[in-house]
């Protein structure tokens, strides 16, 4: 049923829910899930889905535990 809603909403107002959760994750001081969520939301419709250099850079920020660069990252999607 959620990926149905996915298809149903624009693809703005999806970014802005997965950036939401991703917030909400962040700011509980859980930066694998943060990541994890937005990423796997994001790619879970054709419209959304990451280029590969972002995907690396998601990763990276994950691996160098950099929830402030990650923030920032999460800010600037459009």
């Amino acid at each position: 049923m959620q990926r149905s809603l996915k298809i149903d909403m624009t693809r703005d107002k999806l970014v802005e829910r997965c950036k939401q959760q991703a917030f909400n994750y962040l700011d509980r001081g859980d930066l694998k899930n943060s990541v994890a969520a937005l990423v796997g939301n994001m790619n879970a419709r054709p419209d959304c889905e990451l280029p590969h250099y972002l995907a690396t850079l998601c990763a990276s920020l994950l691996t160098a535990n950099d929830a402030l660069g990650w923030r920032t990252l999460v800010e600037g999607l459009r």
